[in-house]
């Protein structure tokens, strides 16, 4: 069973949807060749798009909205990293600093293509900006809640699905790519002190100030701070994230009150209304 039929059994495959799966595919398709391991970074990121549109399903099903946001929020997470694939195949690197906004480049994408033809100006604003804001550290005042909800919920399953592939990545006997890692040093015992104190004001980490693998372990666990809805905390505490990013660190006394303050937060989260 490949991905498409291993996400979309059910009533989650629609033929109006297989639709937008369907042209989202062709349009990754031209970007399927190269070496072994490009191939493999390019079917990354196509599979990470499928499960973020599978995430956002789940986030969608825990709140009162229309069909219609339902709808252009699930393409929304379809395609937020459409960019992706032209900004390997140009630097051969996920990383945004060494390269190019990838969040704006897939609403250039977007622009050029007639993937979003079917819409009008208003929804496939509503479509642009999401994916313009879902990599974004802090996103700023939006118009309408509508909108609002459409970027949190994205930025909330594109976050979900990274912890996932990211503790593949960090496991010893896992998979190993310094593209996936962007590049940080693997060394075990060190990381970033200031990536900690933003952690305990609350914040997010910094992609610009990532050194060490540690360091990336630790950004993600500061999404614990951004994410946007009761599901996202509920499905990142029940996966069990947290306790597998923390058992990850090393026994440094100034990450020793970290994973307490982290749960304590997140339950809280998870069980708001």
């Amino acid at each position: 069973m490949n991905i498409t039929d291993s996400l979309f059994s059910g009533e989650d495959m629609s033929c109006e949807f297989h639709g937008f799966v369907q042209r989202f595919d062709e349009y990754v398709e031209e970007f399927r060749q190269g070496s072994t391991e490009d191939i493999q970074h390019i079917e990354l990121k196509y599979d990470h798009s499928l499960r973020v549109m599978k995430e956002a399903t789940r986030i969608l099903d825990s709140l009162p909205l229309s069909e219609e946001i339902r709808l252009l929020c699930r393409v929304a997470a379809l395609y937020h990293d459409i960019g992706r694939f032209s900004q390997y195949r140009r630097f051969k690197t996920f990383k945004d600093s060494e390269s190019i906004n990838h969040g704006i480049l897939g609403v250039s994408v977007l622009k050029k293509t007639h993937l979003l033809d079917m819409f009008d100006s208003r929804q496939r604003g509503y479509i642009l900006s999401s994916i313009a804001m879902h990599n974004k550290r802090c996103v700023p005042p939006l118009s309408g809640h509508e909108l609002e909800t459409m970027v949190g919920v994205v930025r909330d399953a594109d976050k979900l699905d990274i912890v996932s592939i990211m503790l593949e990545h960090f496991d010893p006997h896992g998979k190993k790519s310094d593209v996936v890692v962007l590049g940080v040093k693997d060394n075990p015992q060190r990381f970033t002190s200031c990536i900690v104190e933003q952690i305990q004001k609350k914040a997010i980490g910094e992609y610009s100030m990532m050194q060490y693998v540690n360091d990336f372990k630790l950004l993600l666990l500061s999404w614990v701070y951004d994410l946007n809805f009761a599901e996202s905390s509920r499905i990142y505490l029940e996966r069990g994230y947290l306790e597998s990013l923390t058992d990850l660190l090393p026994k440094a006394p100034e990450l020793g009150h970290l994973k307490s303050a982290l749960v304590h937060d997140l339950q809280q989260q998870a069980a708001a209304a």
